[in-house]
């Protein structure tokens, strides 16, 4: 019989379940861009643009359900939610490898966020099954195969596409979804007790409950702007190592490979907070991360060729890794339990408004000023981040204190 108690046996299953899952999700950046060229779009200018408007489609609506999908899972169970996340997003993948055009690519990657509650409901899970004293280690643990599973994914999607051809990749990822969902059905373990009738708000007052909380503001300022900065380059990031080395074969592979060396580095800083939040303040490691990002953006812009560019954003990752478990956890102090399923609602639609609007400007950006401005303004907005930390009054600790 196991020795492991039983909530650190559901984070292992929630953590294979996350890695699984958002390697599915977020796969399809190694190759989205590329796709476009399958399916008629031939000319550079119009694949950068519909590669941002394809890679913001499913966070917009995503944006929009997610408070919706965060009132449901606190009502009704974080698990169930979950589950059923995972199995729309199997069927709409495996759709994904059988579009004919970029429209209907479109409308199954709106159709995907409408059912993109995945993240909320998961950090709102693992929160519930966390003893308070082990929540900065137990977010920092999650949030590694959040990471991990976001490079994952490129990686593993660049190498099926490559050799085997994009539709089969989406079906994959597909198959990946199914073994999430199985993952979390079979070994998490959510003791879940409703709220009674009459204490139930309707969605939207629980949703300006959660927005007047002091210092909630700040968290989705961070969120948004962190996750516009990060995202503005990632329908660029193909093409631009194509630009960097023009005689390079497997473009697809090249570009999953970055993305997954920045994500082991943001795992690997993820991991380590637990240890780190009882020795630094939030404000500090978010001041801190947020400036040597600023620094390494920059980096980025000035690179001549793709093994710097690729050193840079594994560089990066480190400091984007620290910001993440770090806001997530600051969040837990803030929120009563009842309620963190439409507070993770809450602060994911900021960070799915940052994913949505960085693409499209990217896109936009990149056709007008060249791709080497897009990592130029992702440098002054993680100075931003830096700067405006620095002006919070207060900001809560591991302990549930201000600093």
């Amino acid at each position: 019989m196991s020795t492991l108690p039983e909530w650190k046996r559901s984070l292992a299953a929630l953590w294979f379940a996350q890695l699984a899952g958002m390697g599915a999700i977020t796969g399809v950046m190694a190759f989205l861009p590329l796709y476009v060229n399958d399916l008629g779009i031939t000319s550079l200018e119009e694949a950068e643009v519909w590669s941002g408007i394809l890679m913001g489609a499913a966070p917009l609506t995503a944006a929009i359900a997610g408070p919706y999908w965060g009132a449901f899972a606190d009502r009704h169970g974080r698990k169930m939610l979950v589950v059923r996340v995972m199995f729309a997003f199997f069927v709409v993948m495996v759709l994904m490898g059988f579009v004919a055009d970029v429209n209907q690519l479109l409308f199954l990657r709106l159709i995907q966020g409408v059912f993109g509650g995945f993240t909320a409901a998961a950090l709102a899970l693992v929160t519930s099954i966390s003893p308070p004293e082990q929540i900065t280690s137990t977010l920092g643990i999650f949030q590694t195969a959040m990471i991990a599973g976001s490079a994952f994914g490129p990686m593993f999607g660049g190498i099926i596409s490559d050799h085997f051809g994009y539709r089969w990749a989406f079906i994959a990822f597909g198959l990946l979804c199914l073994l999430s969902l199985f993952i979390i059905r079979l070994a998490v373990v959510e003791r879940f007790t409703p709220a009674p009738a009459a204490a139930k708000k309707p969605i939207w007052r629980e949703i300006g409950s959660i927005l007047v909380i002091p210092g909630l503001g700040i968290t989705l300022a961070i969120q948004f702007l962190v996750q516009f900065a990060m995202m503005i380059i990632a329908p660029l990031l193909p093409i631009y190592v194509q630009v960097l080395s023009p005689g390079l074969t497997y473009i697809a592979s090249a570009s999953g490979a970055i993305i997954a060396a920045a994500g082991l580095t943001s795992a690997v800083a993820a991991a380590a907070m637990g240890n780190i939040s009882k020795r630094l303040s939030h404000r500090t490691v978010l001041v801190t991360a947020a400036a040597l990002s600023a620094v390494c953006f920059a980096a980025q812009a000035a690179a001549d060729n793709v093994f710097l560019f690729g050193g840079m954003r594994a560089v990066s990752g480190f400091f984007l890794g620290a910001m993440l478990p770090t806001v997530n956890a600051i969040i837990y102090f803030l929120i009563p339990e009842s309620k963190r399923g439409v507070a993770y609602g809450v602060t994911t639609t900021a960070m799915q408004l940052g994913i949505v609007l960085g693409p499209l400007s990217g896109g936009v950006l990149a056709v007008y000023l060249g791709i080497p401005s897009v990592f130029w303004l992702s440098a002054l907005l993680f100075a931003a981040v830096a700067g405006g930390v620095m002006l919070v009054r207060s900001m809560p600790t591991g302990g549930g204190k201000f600093s």
